[in-house]
């Protein structure tokens, strides 16, 4: 089996090689090296000249959503029903809201942050709440742990507002 393996790669390359040797009608060799170079240059222009298009389609549609939707600048700020202050790119439907305009020179873009907290505190107020039901299974330490965790949360949320008002300001 090995010996039949070798001699059909042996055919195989005798085949092709010999495409190089053998001469059409016209007196051109089948293959030639500078033949399969320039189709390989072709096919390598083409690929390349595609990928550039596909390239400035999507920065011209990318530029062109992100002027669109941030040309005029501006934001909205209100307070809902509960007091809590709301910004959005639209302005409230319900009523007043204070338009502020951003310098889209001095935005900066920050990173999500990690919401894996929030899974965290469902589980937390899933547990709490079941407890709630049976008043007499709280746990003092899981009451403390739950005001510290409150303040925590409370203080993200300071500190939020706070950089939502300065970016709005342009502080």
């Amino acid at each position: 089996m090995k010996y039949f393996s070798y001699l059909m790669i042996m055919v195989l390359l005798v085949g092709v090689g010999s495409l190089f040797i053998l001469k059409k009608p016209d007196g051109t060799p089948w293959l030639s090296f500078g033949a399969v170079t320039e189709q390989v240059k072709q096919k390598t222009n083409t690929l390349l000249n595609d990928a550039k298009r596909n390239l400035e389609t999507v920065t011209e549609h990318t530029t062109s959503h992100a002027t669109s939707t941030s040309q005029s600048g501006a934001i909205y700020k209100w307070q809902d029903a509960n007091g809590n202050w709301v910004y959005s790119d639209k302005p409230n439907a319900q009523g007043k809201s204070q338009t502020h305009t951003l310098d889209p020179s001095r935005v900066t873009v920050m990173a999500a942050e990690d919401t894996s907290i929030l899974n965290e505190l469902a589980a937390k107020k899933a547990q709490i709440d079941s407890k709630l039901k049976n008043p007499s299974a709280l746990n003092p330490t899981d009451v403390k742990q739950l005001m510290l965790d409150a303040k925590n949360i409370q203080k993200l949320m300071d500190e939020r507002t706070k950089r939502l008002d300065q970016a709005i300001e342009g502080n």
